[in-house]
């Protein structure tokens, strides 16, 4: 039979467990009482956002779109105004306040009398009514000698990009676009974008440039409007890219 002393222990013990017990259910039902406000703060800070929506918020929002749409339709007419959105032709007294009116121009120097420039012609006509961050313009090249001499051409089609005013970038002839007559548009217009003429607004495929083209075409070198030198007209007399 347990003595008074084993007994007393046993009842220590007996109530330290309980004691542990209880000091366990408590942290736990503090740790689930502290998730529990976590989560009611995490819910009320959610339901806050959604109401900045509301009200004058939402007001603000609205009036911040409408500014900024009514923006962008300004700087479309603007761009209108100057002649982006179409492919005009421009007679050599006005070429330099063209080339000069906005940031980027793209420009078609052309003779009447080469397939190859109406070829060109029919895709610069497509591409300007789609890309109306660029002004896209043709200059007949018999009619203009004096910037044919300035910018060095020598060979038609030639597509001159400006940007700023300064000659930049040019493709000469039709080797850059495949060098068949029906290349693709988007080749060219991939050919404008990359020279940060355009942004090209087509899906890319399978035909892009290969490493020795990107290569050859970083030895192309831009040039101030009024450098060059003088050359003389020569029609070589075939199909193919002209020589002047």
């Amino acid at each position: 039979m347990p003595t008074v002393g084993e007994l007393k222990q046993e009842a220590q013990l007996g109530a330290l467990e309980a004691a542990l017990h209880a000091a366990v259910r408590d942290y736990k039902a503090e740790l689930t009482a502290d998730e529990a406000k976590e989560k009611a703060k995490e819910k009320a800070f959610n339901e806050q956002e959604v109401d900045l929506l509301d009200g004058d918020d939402l007001d603000s929002l609205y009036m911040q779109r409408l500014q900024e749409l009514k923006l962008e339709a300004q700087r479309r007419d603007e761009q209108k105004r100057l002649g982006h959105g179409q492919y005009r032709l421009v007679a050599e007294p006005e070429f330099l306040k063209e080339v000069t009116g906005s940031e980027n121009i793209v420009c078609h120097f052309f003779c009447d009398d080469f397939i190859r420039c109406k070829i060109v012609d029919k895709h610069l006509g497509a591409i300007a009514r789609k890309y109306v961050e660029a002004k896209f313009i043709r200059v007949s090249a018999p009619d203009a000698p004096f910037f044919v001499q300035k910018l060095k051409i020598k060979v038609l089609p030639c597509i001159v990009m400006f940007k700023g005013g300064i000659a930049v970038d040019r493709v000469v002839g039709f080797e850059e676009l495949g060098g068949v007559d029906d290349f693709k548009q988007e080749r060219l217009e991939k050919r404008l974008a990359g020279r940060g003429m355009v942004q090209y607004k087509g899906e890319d495929s399978s035909d892009d440039e290969d490493e020795d083209e990107v290569k050859q075409r970083t030895k192309i070198s831009g040039g101030a409007l009024y450098s060059g030198s003088k050359y003389s007209k020569k029609y070589s007399g075939d199909d193919s890219d002209e020589e002047w």
